[in-house]
């Protein structure tokens, strides 16, 4: 048995089967089936590594219904890292049973290359605004699987967030930092607005902002148990900021910053400088927002990757609370997860949409105007779920409004 496995059941060992995390598991609260909450993965990834047990699809589609939340860390008296063991476990059946096809060339041939996916976001972008997608859903041509997928596309940009800016942005000023900007794959291809004003307000702050080649964070490919193409990125990205001489790397998603934060020192990689979410970084700085042309009643959503994977909280709200026009309405449960979790809006869409639910009541009981948080796949999920509900409330980022205050 390697040292690997025998730590790995060390970290099992911690469970005591005690079915704390059934009463906080979103999927569970859906399902309600054992396989399907913490207690019930890491026992069968225990049969796993004990050889008790053979990994089959129907396995690894079992610990495929994990969001990633943590909250089950959060209530477990003894400490089980859920996360971590369901990471490995994804990672041993990925090189037990391949992934499926286009998952794969998804990741490893795609997020792995910048000039393919920026060919293929321009394709969707012209798919969407071409008028193809309106006759595509009007005559229902797409088989079920693929139809249900084709609703969740997003507004695609029709240009990438970088291919518009240049490499390097000067404050009006005096330069206080050299700080390099992190956009992510949303940012980038789906929400450029608020990418803009990721720099306008860095720019406020007194710090050059620079930009320069990267690729997606490698999330995607680590939570898919996709390791080398995870590492790949990851090892690239890193070099490209590293070369730039920055003083500190920003990022404005949530798990995008999980990653370079814990991810990647995690993989061995060591970081030249510190690596912040936009949150924490401007609440460190000296910025100065203004006022909103309205009153406004904003609530703030805590996303997974912010609240239990990088303990950040406080910093968000401070921000919305000094924009001079913006009442801050607290939601019941806001560090309750949305239910997007990157690709699990995707892969299990039923699921995801019934967690997202639960989310767009509570905020609709807010009365609030708009929505904030840090996180994009958190913004699509919510913004669906509020669409579906029938409401007209705004998801924006936290940065949007700063920028919009000034």
């Amino acid at each position: 048995m390697s040292a690997n496995t025998t730590n790995l059941l060390q970290l099992i060992a911690r469970c005591g089967r005690c079915g704390k995390c059934r009463s906080v598991c979103p999927v569970f609260a859906e399902l309600s089936n054992e396989p399907m909450v913490a207690r019930g993965k890491v026992q069968l990834y225990k049969a796993i590594l004990n050889g008790t047990l053979e990994h089959t699809e129907h396995y690894r589609r079992i610990i495929s219904y994990c969001l990633l939340c943590r909250q089950c860390e959060e209530y477990c008296p003894n400490g089980v890292p859920t996360a971590r063991l369901v990471l490995a476990a994804r990672e041993q059946a990925a090189k037990k049973l391949s992934l499926p096809f286009v998952k794969k060339n998804v990741l490893q041939h795609f997020l792995t290359n910048e000039g393919r996916l920026n060919l293929a976001a321009r394709g969707l972008a012209l798919y969407q605004q071409s008028g193809l997608q309106g006759l595509v859903r009007k005559t229902g041509i797409l088989p079920g699987i693929w139809k249900e997928k084709e609703t969740l596309l997003p507004p695609i940009a029709a240009a990438p967030l970088r291919s518009g800016l240049p490499g390097i942005i000067a404050p009006p000023g005096r330069t206080r930092m050299r700080v390099g900007y992190f956009t992510g794959c949303m940012s980038n291809y789906i929400y450029t607005e608020t990418g803009k004003n990721v720099v306008k307000v860095l720019n406020a702050a007194g710090c050059e902002v620079v930009i320069p080649d990267q690729l997606c964070c490698g999330m995607p490919a680590l939570v898919s148990g996709e390791h080398s193409s995870f590492m790949y990125m990851a090892q690239r990205n890193r070099a490209s900021f590293q070369a730039t001489g920055v003083e500190a790397l920003v990022v404005d998603c949530a798990t995008c910053g999980s990653a370079w934060k814990q991810d990647y020192p995690a993989a061995g990689l060591d970081l030249p400088f510190p690596v912040y979410d936009i949150s924490e970084f401007l609440a460190r700085a000296d910025l100065h927002p203004g006022r909103l042309e309205t009153q406004v009643r904003v609530t703030y959503h805590d996303p997974c990757h912010l609240v239990r994977y990088q303990d950040i909280t406080k910093q968000p709200r401070e921000l919305l609370r000094t924009i001079d026009g913006v009442e801050l309405a607290e939601m019941n449960n806001a560090n309750q997860c949305c239910g997007a979790s990157g690709s699990f809006q995707l892969e299990h869409h039923a699921i995801s949409s019934a967690i997202g639910r639960k989310k767009s009541t509570v905020i609709l009981a807010t009365g609030a105007d708009i929505v904030a948080t840090g996180c994009p796949s958190c913004r699509m999920q919510i913004e669906r779920s509020l669409r579906e509900a029938g409401s007209s409330a705004v998801v924006v980022h936290t940065v949007d409004l700063l920028a919009m205050s000034m």
